[in-house]
């Protein structure tokens, strides 16, 4: 295309400081982008429209590969030593019950280790992570600190008769919080949220979490110290309707967290359905496009390419308060559960599969064959792989050892009666909000009526819908209660009653006459949604259960938008 032959290669071109090179030979030009493109690492970041962006990417990936540093390669090996070993001990331990398990796709938990390292060394809060059934149970012991005894009490049934859970399968969809330490020494909190079955489900639920921690923190705008991390089945990041709409939050004032990572684990199957059935797109991932969020594609079977993938893509999120995605290309050993045999409906790709060594051993011999460590220091990663087993089953012979004591279930009494009446002077409080405005603003001439018979309402005791939520909103404010309203036209309310927020109408800007009601640290947070249903209110219902002393409220609405 450019009229350049092999009898070219070896001529200078200037390069415009591409791979920190101002001149470079067309040989090394070529070198360098097969180098940062065409190794075990992909990118789409061409449709991004923001120049910064594309150049932040560009300058960290056109540049000469090196290999990570050796106690960066010892952590990851030491990481997939964790998560082989957990899963090869409850295949042994429990044959044929369904765990959902991760092998083959084990380089996600050097990725999440990856993540997480980078999110405590860089002074954030909190991880928040919601991702589906498989791998789960790895995720919770190697990442969130679960303990082991813990998790195979619930295999074996002997979970504590007061504990509010069931029986059977709840013990992958559980969620779980603890404190991650990176090598550092440096830490961050993570919280694993609870997963239902329903695919995706937990994304806007995951979000409305995560932007409830960070009003409570309330640090200012742009600090977003609480990470979302989302990881998803490749099948269902595609075909979930869910997955878009909590994508339109990530930019939305009243939504958005400072940027999500996402990480896919791309087994390339669902349940049974080849991409070819699943999916429309060219990438699994395509519809991240949508926000022009970058995508990195990486084979799961390098793990130091795993691991480099993931600190850009935490680096990238701080950078831009993006959201950015990460499609790491792997396997599924076995079926879509233990019980089910996949080689039924794809046995070309199971003969494969069945061949393959695991990714910790290829990454073992790797660098022993590379020279990154000795054969020494391979047997020792070995010994500690035994070890991880031998302390596992020695938990686990404790947990089945351990009497477990019956105590008869409480029953709930029902809740004493609670005063709820306010002074009347309070209620004045809150009706004088709507008729003293600052000076300067300027009231809609068709709006300032309908304000001032606000204070007539109370006077005369008639009090519409509109004012009663006003004062109910108006006195939880001044007890020291947040108050959060979405939907679509809350802030005006649909049949132009409720004007929470209100527009100067001859500049434009919005005030909320209730904001001079805070108290001991209320706020009233009110937004017009964007015009979903599904992952506005599992947003709500998100930012409730990270925030119960909040009153949340979802308004729906039905309409031909």
């Amino acid at each position: 295309a450019h009229g350049l032959t092999v009898w070219d290669l070896d001529r200078e071109f200037a390069t415009g400081g591409f791979g920190g090179k101002p001149i470079a030979t067309l040989r090394e030009v070529l070198d360098q982008l097969r180098d940062s493109y065409c190794r075990t690492l992909g990118i789409e970041y061409m449709q991004i429209q923001d120049r910064e962006q594309r150049q932040w990417i560009q300058e960290r990936i056109e540049r000469p590969h090196s290999k990570p540093e050796r106690a960066e390669q010892l952590r990851i090996l030491s990481r997939l030593n964790s998560a082989e070993a957990f899963e090869a001990f409850l295949q042994t331990k429990y044959i044929g019950q369904k765990r959902f398990s991760l092998e083959g796709g084990e380089s996600v938990i050097p990725l999440l280790d990856a993540v997480l390292s980078s999110a405590a060394d860089a002074g954030l809060d909190e991880v928040c992570i919601g991702m589906p059934h498989r791998g789960r149970l790895n995720v919770l012991a190697t990442i969130a600190g679960k303990s082991y005894s813990q998790i195979f009490r619930e295999f074996e049934g002997t979970v504590m008769p007061g504990s509010v859970q069931g029986s059977g399968d709840v013990k992958y969809h559980l969620g779980a919080e603890g404190t991650f330490t990176a090598d550092s020494g440096a830490t961050c909190a993570v919280y694993l949220a609870a997963n239902p079955s329903h695919l995706e489900a937990v994304n806007p639920v995951l979000q409305g979490v995560v932007r409830a921690k960070q009003d409570v923190l309330d640090k200012g705008d742009g600090a977003f110290t609480v990470l979302p991390l989302l990881m998803h089945g490749d099948a269902a990041f595609a075909g979930q309707g869910v997955v878009a709409e909590t994508l339109n939050l990530s930019q939305l004032r009243g939504y958005r967290t400072g940027g999500t990572v996402h990480v896919i684990v791309n087994n390339q199957v669902g349940f049974t359905t080849a991409p070819e059935h699943s999916r429309s797109s060219v990438y699994a991932t395509d519809v991240a496009r949508m926000v022009q969020a970058p995508v990195f594609h990486v084979n799961g079977d390098d793990p130091e390419a795993v691991v480099h993938v993931a600190r850009m893509a935490f680096e990238f999120r701080q950078a831009f308060h993006k959201d950015v995605v990460i499609d790491m290309l792997c396997y599924r050993l076995r079926g879509h559960n233990e019980a089910d045999d996949p080689s039924l409906t794809q046995p070309l790709m199971y003969e494969r599969i069945d061949a393959k060594r695991s990714v910790r051993k290829r990454y073992t011999e790797d660098l022993v064959s590379r020279g990154d460590i000795s054969v020494d220091e391979a047997e020792a990663a070995l010994k500690e792989f035994q070890s991880i087993l031998d302390s596992a089953h020695a938990e686990v012979q404790a947990a089945q050892s351990q009497r477990i004591s019956h105590t008869e279930a409480r029953v709930r009494q029902p809740a004493a009666p609670v005063a709820s009446a306010v002074d009347r002077s309070v209620l004045q409080r809150v009706v004088d909000t709507q008729t003293h405005l600052p000076d300067g603003f300027h009231v809609h001439p068709r709006l300032a009526p309908q304000l001032q018979r606000r204070a007539q309402m109370l006077t005369d005791g008639t009090i519409d819908w509109a004012l009663g939520e006003m004062l109910a909103m108006g006195t939880l404010l001044t007890e020291g209660r947040s108050v959060r309203l979405a939907g679509q036209d809350s802030r005006r309310g649909t049949f132009g009653q409720r004007h929470a927020v209100i527009m100067d109408n001859q500049d434009g800007h919005a005030y909320k006459p209730l904001k001079t009601l805070y108290s001991g640290g209320s706020k009233l947070y009110v937004y017009d949604s964007l015009l979903s249903e599904y992952a506005a209110l599992g947003f709500e219902y998100g930012y409730g259960v990270a925030r119960p002393d909040a009153l949340v409220m979802w308004e729906a609405q039905f309409g031909d938008f």
